[in-house]
């Protein structure tokens, strides 16, 4: 069982703290960083801190597709107690005042807990103070005498009004002398803000810390957290971001897989083959688990014998030139002319084809190259394009390779595929983009390594 813990200014010393306990302490999370982890079942994943203004926060789906599998997640304290209380009924596990707090409507807003801070590199120094921990300090200052409760709430309601960047003890202060609170009573209220304030968010996040050495891997743990009874929706968005996750590692650092993908799409002379030979092995597995073909061979007939089947194209033996129409937006007119009709229905199906509405073969063509020693040689070239990039803003500071020229990125890509501009699109599709965007936005990364290396970015499925 492997543990992890998401943490920042909530308890700046964990890394310290848990230096013995196996735990592996990270920075607090942003958006994809649960998924990049990529956790077991079995594994914990506890989250206190969490981005949401410098980048975007840890998405709720993330969390849903941990819990999905057999992950277990517990929350506190700040970003933790907000999503556990938002996603407690899904499996996750909240932990502490504020988690309750949020999950019983005592507390409703999410900027409660939000706080203006610095670095890792100086432990996280606050520079405002969430609203959590005035609260919970303004509550010791009516039990013991004070302030009363209606002049609490009233403090309380002014600083929730300002933006939390501007919350401080100070702050407090200065609005109680403001609005009437006595003399003495204000001193009073700035010594114990000075000596004793209230660290709600501390002692959620050492509570967490505390389940986190204590849970135990085995039946008995898992008896009292159940896997999840739910199955979360394979939308584009997850597919998309598992995809985005995955990586290899390489001795210059971790390559993202979807960039591999990407440079083997571009510049692997071989890729439509092969990507059309993913295509009919995929339509073979369906045919026969759901028509029962007993056909598994990935070929044009058994790939046209399935779409027949699913009512997608008419028999090519049979169908009058009205029925062939839809080819048209699918092929070039040369194509058209040229092409036996079953050769342009495999070309349509190639071209239009996707795992579910909106969702490309990504993920079987990364699941293929991994095992092909071009992706090792991708993976290399990718790493030599991020070097030219770097080298492009280093010499011209303005130089970002997303206001490269789409026409000339595009046209270089043509030329290298032999494509007419007009045909491009068509071009892509054989190679599993879906889309001109989705070329442009692929080629834009690799566009200087292949225009001033051409020979280096020549790569082959078959042969590396």
């Amino acid at each position: 069982m492997n543990r992890y813990l998401f943490v920042g200014p909530s308890l700046p010393e964990a890394a310290d703290l848990l230096a013995a306990d196996g735990i592996t302490v990270l920075p607090p999370v942003a958006a994809g960083d649960l998924l990049n982890l990529a956790p077991r079942r079995g594994d914990v994943v506890g989250v206190i801190d969490g981005y949401f203004r410098q980048t975007r926060a840890v998405r709720h789906k993330e969390i849903l597709s941990l819990l999905q599998a057999g992950v277990t997640v517990l929350g506190a304290a700040s970003m933790g107690a907000l999503r556990a209380a938002e996603l407690d009924t899904f499996g996750m596990l909240g932990v502490g005042r504020v988690y309750r707090d949020y999950a019983e409507g005592r507390l409703t807003a999410d900027d409660e807990v939000a706080l203006l801070h610095g670095p890792a590199e100086e432990g996280y120094r606050p520079i405002s103070e969430a609203l959590v921990n005035i609260r919970a300090t303004l509550s010791l200052c009516v039990e013991e005498g004070i302030l009363d409760e209606p002049a609490a709430g009233r403090l309380v309601a002014a600083l929730a009004r300002r933006p939390y960047r501007l919350r401080s003890y100070p702050e407090l202060v200065r609005l109680a002398r403001e609005s009437g609170v006595p003399d003495a009573k204000a001193e009073a209220l700035r010594r114990l803000c000075a000596t004793r304030a209230v660290n709600v968010k501390r002692e959620d996040a050492l509570h967490l810390v505390h389940r986190l050495r204590t849970l135990q891997e085995g039946p008995a743990d898992a008896a009292e957290h159940p896997a999840p009874g739910f199955t979360m929706a394979p939308t584009v968005y997850v597919h998309r971001w598992r995809l985005g996750a995955r990586g290899l590692d390489t001795e210059d650092g971790r390559v993202a897989e979807m960039s591999v993908l990407r440079m083997c799409q571009l510049f692997a002379r071989d890729y439509p083959d092969f990507h059309r030979n993913l295509v009919f092995a995929h339509l073979a597995r369906e045919c026969a688990a759901r028509c029962r073909s007993g056909r598994t061979e990935a070929t044009l007939d058994g790939a046209l014998e399935h779409a027949r089947h699913r009512n997608v194209i008419p028999d090519p033996r049979t169908a009058e030139p009205g029925e062939l129409g839809f080819l048209d937006l699918w092929l070039t007119p040369a194509e058209r002319a040229s092409r036996p009709v079953r050769d342009q229905l495999g070309t349509f199906l190639v071209r239009s084809f996707q795992l579910t509405p909106g969702v490309a073969a990504d993920g079987p063509a990364l699941d293929a190259l991994r095992r092909r020693p071009v992706a090792a040689a991708a993976a290399t070239l990718v790493n030599a394009a991020r070097s030219v990039n770097e080298h492009a803003r280093r010499t011209e500071s303005t130089f970002d390779i997303h206001s490269l020229s789409a026409d000339r990125v595009l046209a270089h890509i043509g030329e290298r595929w032999g494509a007419e501009p007009e045909a491009l699109e068509l071009h892509a599709l054989d190679r599993g983009m879906g889309s001109r965007d989705v070329l442009l936005a692929a080629a834009r990364p690799f566009y200087l390594l292949s225009r001033y290396n051409p020979d280096l970015v020549d790569l082959h499925i078959a042969r590396q």
